[in-house]
């Protein structure tokens, strides 16, 4: 009977063990993905943040990667999003010299960083830098200027 106490006692121990365990592990947060430099970069906007009803990706001139690049680094965990909140405002596809393509899913994250995801589960703020006042924004506002750059470009054409 002694034995069968100490049993009990083993398996309870054990099982608040693992109980512990698989509650720390569910509750960490995945690590930070590490973008590679661009090559090129395209940019579809979601309305309404889009110019016109029939959104087109854009192409972000070279000279303009750092601008858009760093409003898409992820750097601090921001969580799961299942619903609809915050928007989706983008959809980037970032290229890299190794041939390699990145889809980074672009949502608002307010007064911050852009909330950003590689994989369209776990969210991250993008890099936060001091003259970033609110990254989604921000993007949405570089991708309308360089679309009404190439359009005007191309009506002069």
């Amino acid at each position: 009977m002694k034995n069968a106490g100490i049993f009990i006692l083993g398996f309870v121990c054990g099982a608040a063990a693992l109980l512990l365990l698989l509650t720390v592990a569910a509750s960490r947060s995945p690590p930070t993905p590490n973008l590679k430099p661009p090559e090129s970069i395209t940019v579809l906007l979601f309305p309404p943040w889009t110019r016109t009803d029939t959104p087109e990706a854009v192409t972000v001139p070279a000279k303009r990667h750092g601008d858009v690049f760093r409003r898409l680094i992820p750097e601090t965990y921001y969580g799961e999003v299942t619903g609809d909140y915050p928007p989706i405002v983008a959809d980037a596809k970032i290229a890299h010299p190794d041939e390699t393509q990145t889809r980074v899913l672009v949502r608002e994250g307010g007064k911050n960083p852009a909330v950003v995801s590689v994989d369209g589960i776990h969210y991250f703020y993008a890099k936060n830098e001091p003259d970033v006042f609110a990254g989604a924004t921000e993007l949405i506002r570089i991708v309308r200027e360089l679309d009404y750059q190439k359009q005007n470009q191309t009506k002069t054409e």
